[in-house]
């Protein structure tokens, strides 16, 4: 059924009315199922016609305290108050409020001490909320888009905003499906790989683990001696500047041979 069908059915009363929308006279109506009674044999009076469910305030219970201290007794603890209920004929939509009230009630709180020897009571006056306007709406609100989705009031729900993604991830529709609820191209099957490899989500397979050099840094190290011997790291020269009266600047005679 479409929202839209759902919608217009939701606020209909009568079958006079039901009939007119779906362009149907009761006398081309006909029976699909056998009546019965309690005997199995053929019911013989008239069946029941029943009044729709509609999305309206009606008498629910529900308790005095929503977190009860389980050390004490509540009278009453639980009333009947009006509450949304009803159907609202799709399952995108519910009856909601649009119109409340808070009521003050009054109930007997009872603690019994630990010896179970005295009993302590007194009154407490515990606020709840009544609704007096109910229709039905989205369970699904604009609220709950993330920021990949767009909300559609019309549909209900919210809309991926990157339709090509969706379009790519079925090109691959033996090895992932699109979320559409994360807005996400997914592996249908998530392997545990074994020692050395991991799972890849773009390839939907477990690949080999590669190797780092950084594993073998002396930090990450713990006790072992990865290290290669090799050539040891060449200095700079040093460079001394000599002062030209120093005496080891002067000439010398070249050594005479006999």
């Amino acid at each position: 059924m479409s929202l839209e069908l759902a919608k217009k059915i939701n606020m209909i009363q009568s079958d006079e009315e039901f009939f007119k929308l779906i362009k149907v006279t009761p006398n081309e109506l006909s029976y699909s199922v056998g009546l019965t009674d309690r005997f199995g044999g053929a019911e013989r009076s008239s069946p029941i016609k029943p009044k729709p469910a509609i999305c309206m305030p009606e008498l629910q219970v529900v308790p005095v305290k929503e977190n009860p201290d389980p050390g004490a007794i509540y009278f009453p603890n639980c009333i009947r108050i009006k509450r949304c209920g009803g159907c609202c004929n799709h399952e995108l939509l519910s009856c909601q409020p649009t119109a409340t009230e808070i009521h003050n009630y009054q109930i007997h709180v009872t603690k019994i001490s630990e010896d179970l020897a005295q009993y302590n009571v007194y009154k407490e006056i515990v606020p709840l909320e009544e609704h007096t306007e109910c229709f039905c709406g989205c369970k699904v609100n604009e609220n709950d888009c993330t920021d990949k989705q767009y909300y559609n009031k019309d549909e209900c729900r919210c809309i991926c905003k990157r339709l090509d993604e969706e379009d790519k991830c079925r090109q691959h529709i033996e090895k992932k499906y699109w979320n559409p609820d994360q807005c996400s191209c997914q592996c249908r099957n998530v392997e545990e790989c074994s020692t050395g490899f991991y799972f890849d989500h773009n390839l939907c397979s477990c690949k080999i683990l590669p190797l780092s050099r950084h594993w073998f840094d002396d930090e990450k190290r713990t006790g072992y001696n990865y290290k290669q011997p090799g050539k040891p790291k060449e200095s700079p020269p040093v460079i001394v500047t000599l002062d030209a009266s120093d005496p080891r600047r002067k000439h010398k005679d070249e050594p005479r041979f006999k």
